[in-house]
């Protein structure tokens, strides 16, 4: 469906987004492919494996460093209370990120959608009836399927942009820049 979306939107000279918002969603794309790495980096399991290594740091470099690091890693639970906050806290710059790109990409969607409701209710009036029925012309039937996605693309662009649901930039705005474009 996402072809026959944007291929009707480009019939209709509808704008999509400008090389300018692509740019700006792929830099946030790469913030939060970052965030997710440091997140991923901070993995309650490997608390042993950083207290390992900070053991081992510091029997090879007795430094006053290393004995703070290792100081700081000692206790397990503490550790795994700071990685718990430095993930949350990485998880909630992932969701600003997530809005920055909603707030890109909604505007442009809820023009898309007025565009398409208006130009199916031209063809609504302006259609032959097939069987007996307006609703049943493909050219009608072309507009309110394209609606349906775009709706489908607006609530999963609402969604992105909460903080319940945040989803990286470039599949917010997959349905406007389109594969080929990242």
């Amino acid at each position: 469906m996402h072809e026959e979306f944007v291929a009707l939107l480009k019939k209709l000279k509808v704008p999509l987004l400008t090389e300018q918002d692509a740019a700006k969603l792929r830099f946030l794309q790469k913030e939060w492919k970052h965030w997710e790495a440091r997140e991923q980096q901070h993995m309650p399991l490997r608390i042993a494996e950083e207290q390992r290594a900070g053991y081992a740091a510091f029997l090879d470099n007795p430094s006053a460093e290393n004995e703070q690091r290792l100081m700081v890693l000692a206790d397990t639970n503490l550790t795994g209370t700071r990685y718990g906050l430095l993930r949350r806290a990485f998880s909630e710059l992932r969701a600003r990120i997530s809005a920055q790109a909603a707030h890109i990409v909604r505007p442009v969607i809820h023009h898309a959608l007025a565009v398409l409701n208006a130009e199916h209710e031209r063809r609504l009036e302006t259609a032959e009836p097939v069987m007996g029925s307006k609703n049943r012309n493909p050219l009608v039937i072309e507009t309110r399927r394209a609606i349906e996605y775009g709706d489908r693309v607006s609530q999963y662009v609402l969604d992105a942009g909460s903080n319940r649901s945040p989803k990286p930039p470039l599949d917010i705005a997959d349905a406007l820049i389109g594969p080929e474009r990242h």
